[in-house]
């Protein structure tokens, strides 16, 4: 069973039972666990984020990801930015001035090597947004690294925001934290295993830090502007305490 299947069949989504459901979860999987690990939001807390505020979300980060892969490979063009910028940012999504500073940054060709290499592994946080938007059925364990042919073919699919829109459902926010909280239980049991030398079922940090990424930005907290360079900008600095 996916790990947000039971909300079809129970209504009591308070924070502290998705907690438990979490911890059901991991021990059935048998990933470590501590209980006192605190709760993560109520869904008073949070300001769901609209459809269209989440595809244009995983537009931006899905060409500062393109462009991360084509630096990385040395084959990133002026043509290739002038088109990932102005055809499909601009024209296809009307996403342009929504791009982060460091994904502006990939895109512009003036990031450095390491954050080029970061900007890679945002596949698995634009992987959270294809999950809420209903396109990828199910987080599954995240041992191994998002179908990146899959979501290439999805970016590739609609020919613009409507189109997109159209095509997709936002899943409820009560579903989107059950998939935070035990995200968040499994950053910690990575965490745990990388600092105590222990064992953690098999779980990919870097995989798990960036799913939590995509989904702490998705619980918004009213405030975030993704377009500027402070604390705000839960995308490019989303909160990862565990």
């Amino acid at each position: 069973m996916a790990f947000f299947d039971f909300l079809s069949k129970n209504n009591n989504n308070t924070a502290q039972h998705r907690k438990e459901e979490s911890i059901r979860i991991l021990k059935q999987q048998g990933v470590p666990f501590i209980e006192h690990l605190p709760l993560r939001y109520e869904e008073s807390e949070v300001t769901p984020r609209s459809k269209k505020e989440v595809i244009v979300r995983a537009a931006c980060s899905f060409a500062s990801i393109m462009c991360a892969c084509s630096i990385r490979d040395g084959n990133y063009t002026d043509e290739d930015k002038r088109w990932m910028m102005y055809d499909f940012l601009q024209n296809r999504y009307g996403a342009l001035d929504f791009l982060t500073p460091k994904e502006r940054d990939v895109i512009e060709n003036r990031a450095s090597e390491q954050q080029v290499i970061n900007a890679g592994w945002k596949y698995e946080a634009f992987w959270s947004l294809l999950w809420a938007l209903g396109i990828v059925k199910e987080l599954s364990f995240p041992s191994e690294i998002c179908d990146g042919g899959f979501a290439m073919e999805v970016m590739n699919r609609f020919k613009d925001i409507d189109d997109f829109a159209a095509g997709t459902k936002l899943r409820s926010m009560a579903e989107i934290l059950q998939a935070l909280d035990i995200t968040y239980r499994y950053h910690w049991a990575c965490v745990n295993a990388r600092v105590h030398g222990t064992d953690s079922a098999g779980l990919n940090e870097s995989v798990v830090m960036e799913r939590r990424a995509g989904l702490e930005w998705l619980c918004c907290k009213g405030h975030e502007n993704d377009n500027v360079i402070d604390e705000y900008n839960s995308w490019d600095y989303p909160d990862m305490n565990t």
